[in-house]
Order: C-alpha cells, then structure tokens, then sequence
C-alpha cells in the first residue's frame, strides 16, 4: 500500500547502501538514488547525507523511515483481517512469563487468535515491536512514551531477597554480597540500575556480580549460596512462604513497577489492545473479590 519510494527509503534505511538496497528491490542503483531524490523533492525535506561512497540517513529521514515502516506493517496486517480475524503476535519479559502470561494468555483465549509467544527481556522485546516481528508486548522495563503506546495492567512490588536474614540499615550493607542480576536489556536489572542512580551507587559497587539471565535460575542459585537479588514479588511468594527465600526491608527501598500492555504509537489496533486489557482487568478484579 505504500509508494515504492517509501518502500525503498525502509529499505535504506536498513542496509545504508544504495548498492545493497537496489539489490534488495531487484532494482538499479540510480532508480534507487532517482526515488529517494524524487521524495526529497516532494516534501522539501534532506533524508539522505551522502559522503562519497558512504551514505546514512538524516535524523527526520530515519524518523519517515520508522513511520513507514509501521504503516507497512500495519498495513498488511489490517488487509489480512478483512479477509479472516487477526492473528496477533505477542511478546512476553521473562520476568513476567511465569506469573501474568498464563493468566493473560487464558483471558485472550476467546477474544483474539495469537500465533506466536515470544519471551525476551525488555529491550528485545521493544525492538521486535519496532520491526513489526511482534504486534504488542507485556513489558516491566521502562520505554520511550513517545515511539509507543500502553496501557497500564497492574503493578508489581520489586523485592529485595536473600536465602538468610540480613541485618541492613543501607544499601551499603549488601555491597558484600554476591548480587545475582539479569542480563542488560533486562527491564529489572533497568529498574534496579535506575534507583541505585538515585541513591549515587551503581551495581558495580557490589564486590561481586553474577549475570543471569533466567529469574528462576536466580532463584535456584540464591537457594544454594550466599548473595542477594532484586526482583519481583510474585516471582518468589512460594519460596518466601516456605521459608526458602527471605524478602530483605531496609530504609529508603520501597519499589512498586507498573506493568503496561506495549505497543507502537499510533497503531490502527490501539481499540483492540484497550479492549482486550479492559476485559483482563474487570476479570481480574472481579474474581479477586
């Protein structure tokens, strides 16, 4: 439904090189060079920086590039729901995939149809969103308002936890610990990262830290030795219920996360997400009560 010239920006966008993008499209190089200046013209805008033989994409061409790229995704997705019902890809943060995903997951069973699951941390999960390989995302971690859109499921306490009972009075306290924390692009390990900012500290300051990138393998691991993580609550009620976890209080960290239905802004299925997390809330409340 796009113009090629739109097409061949994406494109563009992707490879950086004229070369590789008219191979790309079964095209020439200068019917490449000829649409991006045809579009350059028409909106009056520079999309393209060439230096010699290297080219890359202005900031306002690769923001029309994103664009374009979402319209073409969306484009073909509503095509395909006016001949049979949607089918919706989803995205999942690990932390998330053993306490609310199969929940939701029950909850969408008579409303949508969803063809594929998939389970990352947070920062693979907004980036398959961005590329149009997932349709929307239950994500813990922090995203940019302006590139998507949400809405809000529930919030989750952020605990810290040990497999004993520490005497702490500050975060200084547990800096001889062993920490056990998810990998970077983790949306908990950004949480973590971001309130120890707040405190003038950062996870560098433990004398010892272990990058892990299972919760449940953390928390086998923290059954077995000496050290601490930081995660959320519902992950580990069972353990601290039994006695074999213990949930660590100190002055100065109190943590509660919101949890958000993520999606692209401006999507054509903005309606559809808000209804789907509408139901899931009023099934949620009503069966807590």
């Amino acid at each position: 439904m796009l113009d090629k010239r739109y097409q061949t920006l994406v494109v563009l966008a992707d490879t950086n090189s004229f070369t590789k993008t008219a191979e790309t499209l079964f095209i020439t190089q200068p019917a490449v060079s000829q649409q991006i200046t045809s579009l350059e013209n028409e909106l009056n805008l520079s999309l393209v920086i060439r230096d010699h033989n290297r080219i890359h994409l202005t900031d306002i061409g690769q923001k029309l590039a994103d664009y374009a790229k979402q319209v073409e995704f969306e484009s073909q997705k509503v095509l395909n729901s006016l001949k049979t019902p949607a089918k919706f890809n989803m995205g999942c943060t690990l932390s998330l995939s053993s306490t609310l995903l199969p929940k939701f997951l029950n909850h969408l069973s008579n409303k949508i149809q969803i063809s594929t699951t998939e389970i990352k941390n947070t920062d693979h999960i907004l980036q398959n969103i961005r590329d149009g390989k997932i349709d929307f995302g239950l994500v813990e971690g922090n995203f940019d308002t302006d590139e998507f859109d949400s809405f809000f499921l529930q919030k989750e306490n952020f605990v810290c936890i040990s497999h004993q009972q520490l005497n702490i009075s500050t975060i200084e306290d547990l800096f001889n610990q062993t920490l056990l924390i998810r990998e970077p692009g983790s949306g908990s390990r950004n949480i973590f990262e971001n309130w120890l900012a707040t405190q003038n500290y950062k996870i560098n300051d433990f004398n010892k830290v272990m990058e892990i990138a299972s919760p449940n393998t953390i928390l086998e691991l923290l059954k077995q030795i000496s050290g601490v993580t930081f995660i959320y609550e519902s992950l580990v009620t069972s353990e601290i219920k039994n006695g074999q976890l213990k949930k660590l209080d100190f002055p100065g960290f109190k943590i509660e996360h919101p949890i958000n239905l993520v999606f692209l802004k401006n999507s054509y299925f903005k309606n559809t997400y808000q209804e789907l997390t509408a139901s899931y809330l009023q099934e949620t409340n009503s069966t807590t009560y």
